[in-house]
């Protein structure tokens, strides 16, 4: 078996380690679309487009599973390539496994941040609701943290100014916070600093949706029988 994950950007890299460290015998090679990144600030139909043209080069190279390590490319394409395009094929994503992980852990007020093409298409806070409509939940929109993380800029000020945009718009009583970009993690430690600095109290519980896919990738092979 070969898996092959697919990001616009370093966010994928995050998610391959997490499969690694849950399937270490498992060979994954991570392909990235570094010419048109991001994905973020493209339109809907440049985002399954240039998803497809990806996932048809990766299955020409003979993967057996493709992973979608990016919120932007699942949230908007998943669901199409699944059912209309690569019917019968295996193609995952990054973002049910996250808004399911909110359910399993009885969370009732949480937070999302991710970027503005994840948040306008509401699918966290849409599959949260199908589980469990009492759930509140916040989506903020974090535009311009990618471009920062992509040129490995996580430790400078222009990071935590941001930061303390985007979080100051979240109730300090949220639950736990869905990091919905991939790229996220990168950052963690700065997004833990400025909530502490904004809200006087440690940062609520994290849920990081590329750990939540490894997580919950055995169950997805037993439930269809892929040998690996």
């Amino acid at each position: 078996m070969l898996i092959w994950f697919f990001d616009s950007g370093l966010g994928g890299k995050v998610v391959m380690e997490a499969f690694q460290k849950e399937f270490p015998h498992i060979p994954m090679i991570l392909e990235m679309d570094r010419e048109n990144a991001p994905y973020w600030n493209k339109t809907w139909e440049e985002i399954r487009n240039l998803t497809k043209k990806w996932v048809e080069k990766l299955y020409a190279r003979w993967a057996d599973i493709i992973i979608l390590a990016c919120n932007t490319a699942s949230v908007h394409a998943l669901r199409w390539l699944q059912q209309e395009v690569f019917v019968g094929k295996h193609i995952l994503g990054v973002t049910v496994p996250g808004a399911e992980a909110v359910i399993e852990k009885w969370f009732s007020k949480i937070g999302v941040l991710a970027t503005d093409a994840t948040v306008k298409t509401r699918m966290y806070k849409e599959r949260v609701h199908i589980l469990d409509d009492s759930v509140i939940v916040e989506e903020i929109g974090a535009p311009g943290l990618v471009p920062l993380i992509e040129q490995w800029i996580t430790e400078w000020s222009e990071i935590e100014t941001l930061l303390e945009e985007y979080l100051s718009q979240f109730s300090p009583n949220i639950e736990w916070l869905i990091l919905g970009c991939t790229h996220y993690p990168l950052i963690q430690e700065s997004i833990e600093n400025v909530w502490k600095k904004l809200y006087n109290k440690q940062l609520p519980n994290l849920i990081d949706p590329g750990i939540e896919s490894a997580i919950k990738f055995k169950s997805w092979i037993e439930r269809k029988g892929v040998l690996i």
